[in-house]
């Protein structure tokens, strides 16, 4: 869940807010899917009853979280400059909340700390503290090469390399029902997102149709992929029983990729106001730090893990509304957190000096 801004050069296009707002909205999906799964509330509703078939709801129609990030990475990124301080910096800002949120329980549960923890903080990747975050740093390294085969193949034949990576690994997979490659929560799926969303970045798609289709596009993915799991749990169709109720909820299925390049173009072409890009412009880049702090093993396993299954008692709208409301408090707190951070940061000229160290070592290798 990067906020390719910190990861990437800044140097690009004319900044589209509707994008930095789409990274605003995943990020809150996110949360809603982390209260939903781990939080508690899916497992605390009444099997079939409005509770239950609205919290799924909500669960689909966050999935497509993970994918919307990634094609952001590649719709912004085939336009930007590689630069390896910017991943420095980011595995930075990952060790700061780290180490303060280690620091902070050896304080305040003293008996919940051990050397395993420290070091694990210390390292995060080889740790695996976030998954995400552990694949984009795979993903960045290979960024030169596939920026440079985006740049040198023409629109046809990158057209194509797109079409067989969608039909491979999504078609071919939701038909199967196999997770044939292991690819839905690694970084070669990050790798074919961003191939993805640098070909919307670098020549568009279905330029003639507007916010409002892919809005219905996207409905309409997450509805039948609801329907589809109800049905199949109901036995209304058994034929389908074979491959389980879940077998479209997942990051490689077409319904959920199709839901997220819905919603990538129909952010692309959202209009902001002023004020709404001044907001956007505050919160868009905490997004990434939202995912650190509350996705942080430590706080899910005191703050998160069945917090909320008490949710599923309420009606169906109570239900929905407060997961909504809980994820929006989430969000603005832990982005509330990161502006302390973020000024931190810049006091001790962080990007600077890492830009400047970059420099004197490798000069300009990717210009």
């Amino acid at each position: 869940m990067n906020d390719q801004s910190g990861v990437l050069s800044s140097e690009r296009r004319e900044r589209n807010y509707g994008i930095d707002g789409l990274r605003m909205l995943a990020m809150l999906m996110v949360i809603i899917l982390h209260l939903l799964g781990q939080g508690g509330v899916l497992e605390g509703a009444a099997w079939m009853s409005g509770q239950y078939q609205a919290a799924w709801f909500l669960e689909i129609a966050a999935y497509c979280a993970v994918n919307c990030y990634a094609l952001i990475s590649g719709y912004v990124g085939v336009h930007a400059k590689y630069r390896y301080y910017n991943l420095a910096l980011l595995w930075l800002r990952v060790v700061f909340y780290t180490l303060s949120i280690t620091l902070i329980f050896s304080f305040v549960m003293p008996g919940t700390i051990g050397l395993r923890d420290w070091v694990k903080a210390v390292l995060p990747v080889s740790g695996g503290y976030y998954w995400y975050f552990t694949s984009y740093f795979a993903l960045f390294l290979f960024l030169p090469l596939l920026n440079m085969a985006i740049n040198r193949m023409t629109r046809n034949q990158f057209g194509a390399v797109v079409l067989a990576l969608v039909a491979v690994f999504s078609g071919w997979q939701t038909l199967l029902c196999k997770e044939i490659f292991g690819t839905s929560s690694n970084a070669w799926w990050l790798m074919i997102l961003y191939l993805i969303g640098g070909y919307i970045g670098k020549y568009g798609l279905c330029k003639k149709r507007g916010k409002g289709f892919f809005f219905l596009v996207y409905l309409g993915m997450i509805t039948f992929t609801w329907l589809s799991k109800l049905l199949i749990e109901t036995g209304k169709l058994p034929f389908l029983n074979i491959f389980g109720s879940n077998y479209l909820v997942n990051n490689t299925s077409l319904t959920i990729l199709i839901a997220s390049l819905s919603l990538l173009l129909l952010f692309e072409r959202l209009h902001t106001s002023r004020k709404a890009n001044k907001l956007i412009r505050l919160f868009a880049p905490a997004s990434f730090s939202v995912y650190l702090i509350h996705a942080n093993p430590l706080v899910w396993d005191h703050f998160l893990v069945q917090r909320f299954a008490k949710y599923a008692e309420y009606s169906l709208w109570g239900e929905i509304l407060l997961v909504l409301l809980t994820a929006l408090a989430i969000y603005l707190l832990c982005s509330l957190i990161d502006f302390l951070r973020e000024g931190i940061f810049k006091v001790l000229k962080l990007k600077q000096c890492l830009a400047n160290l970059e420099e004197r070592c490798l000069k300009n290798l990717w210009n």
